[in-house]
């Protein structure tokens, strides 16, 4: 719905200097659940979230299991599955929304037409060593920081073009640091603060870029945080296409209930529910990575902060490599007090 929006509102300030500020009212859906049983939510879950609708569903699964006292595991074909969603809307992204905010268009038809008609791995793997990485994806992966430099400057595919077009140093958030779900129900407090999560006092960024980190230091001390953001994206579908990583699901037990936390391309999914006495709903909350993107002093905010005198497409493409998983609006305004 038009109204389940990021608001970004950018102020041009008496004195020149430009805020800005962001906000979304997000709307809770899974209050719906409230007073179901355990089926009925199993059902209704990939209907009312379409997007990652594996990694939603399994997160329901998970935590409902846990809520009513039964051991919730997260089953290789479950990782797997949730690795192949994963691989599949990170390769939507190149073909359709990257490529437009890049090159003003989506990817040629042959390329979507093969992603449309591919449904497993290798098939996948296929289409993104000839589109993304031109080389087979797990030499592309023994390459290391100084290889994929090497890379993105001479390579001629669509990503690596977009990669030497990032040069432009931004700042950053603080990155998430990896956990599980055993670690966040002892701070889940911070997670579910009503200004927006944060992760020991701080609004932090949750994207492929905090799990792949370490493998880029080289970008972030010279804060090319776009190019790095993208690149890692770019790391963990290559992890994904060649078998050496999985996606995880976890869950705790809390005083009250349970959480499952799955991960997802975009970065960490929470689950939190209670069951009553019948075995019914009496509390659910979902906590997307878009709540992260979206903090009032987040990553969005603060990278934006920066390109306020840039154009539309400039925003666009900064706003797509973080990734939000909802619509956006970008609008300006004026302060003449």
């Amino acid at each position: 719905m038009n109204t389940d929006r990021i608001h970004i509102v950018l102020s041009q300030n008496k004195d020149s200097t430009t805020a800005v500020r962001v906000s979304w009212p997000r709307m809770e859906a899974e209050r719906l659940f409230i007073g179901q049983s355990v089926a009925q939510v199993e059902a209704m879950t990939p209907l009312l979230f379409t997007l990652c609708a594996r990694a939603q569903s399994l997160a329901a699964r998970l935590v409902l299991q846990q809520a009513a006292g039964q051991q919730a595991i997260a089953s290789d074909e479950q990782h797997a599955m949730l690795t192949l969603e994963a691989v599949r809307e990170t390769l939507r992204k190149l073909l359709l929304d990257w490529s437009q905010a890049f090159d003003g268009a989506p990817a040629a038809a042959q390329w979507t037409a093969q992603w449309r008609a591919a449904q497993d791995l290798p098939t996948l793997r296929s289409l993104a060593e000839a589109f993304v990485y031109g080389e087979d994806c797990q030499h592309w992966l023994q390459r290391g920081e100084d290889g994929w430099l090497a890379w993105l400057m001479q390579s001629d595919t669509a990503p690596a073009r977009w990669l030497r077009m990032l040069d432009q140093p931004l700042p950053g958030c603080t990155l998430l640091p990896p956990l599980g779900a055993g670690m966040l129900a002892t701070h889940l407090a911070d997670w579910l603060r009503p200004g927006g999560p944060v992760w020991q006092g701080q609004a932090c960024e949750v994207s492929a870029l905090a799990r792949e980190a370490d493998q880029l230091p080289g970008m972030l001390e010279m804060n090319l945080r776009p190019r790095a953001r993208l690149l890692a994206r770019l790391l963990q579908l290559a992890r994904w296409l060649s078998g050496t990583q999985q996606l995880q699901a976890s869950v705790a037990s809390l005083p009250d209930g349970a959480l499952a936390l799955v991960e997802t391309a975009r970065g960490p999914l929470l689950h939190l529910a209670a069951l009553d006495a019948a075995g019914r709903i009496s509390r659910y909350r979902v906590l997307p990575p878009t709540l992260w993107h979206a903090h009032p002093e987040g990553v969005l905010r603060v990278s934006l902060g920066f390109l306020a005198k840039a154009n539309a497409a400039e925003w666009q493409r900064q706003i797509s490599l973080i990734d939000p998983c909802v619509a956006y609006s970008v609008s300006k305004e004026t302060e003449y007090a």
